[in-house]
């Protein structure tokens, strides 16, 4: 099997955007879990950052934490050949669908398992 390739430039800048978008996704939990630690010590419960703000910043930091795994996927997939790269899109796929439609999770379950 003939491993795939995004060629060389492509694939630099496929692993710099992968590793400064990995740099920031850890700062960003960081920065989150000291938000969560300084709401938990203070007396109303609040952090230092509005509840809105932390509700947004969780759903960045899930999309965040798909890409980074999907660009290190894609590394992995093209370096193994094109039914590997094939079935690593299928579960990219399905990851996107369920975490942007998540009531699409239920149907889908219920009609794989024939309920």
């Amino acid at each position: 099997m003939k491993p795939l390739s995004l060629g060389g430039k492509m694939e630099k800048a496929v692993d710099l955007l992968g590793e400064i978008l990995a740099f920031l996704t850890v700062a960003l939990i960081v920065f989150m879990y000291i938000n969560r630690i300084v709401a938990y010590k203070s007396a109303d419960g609040t952090g230092f950052l509005p509840a809105d703000v932390t509700r947004v910043l969780e759903s960045v930091r899930e999309i965040a934490i798909l890409l980074v795994v999907v660009l290190a996927g894609l590394e992995f997939a093209l370096k193994h050949g094109f039914v590997v790269f094939i079935i690593y899109a299928v579960l990219v796929a399905a990851a996107v669908i369920f975490i942007f439609f998540p009531g699409v999770l239920p149907v889908s379950v219920g009609a794989a398992l024939l309920i």
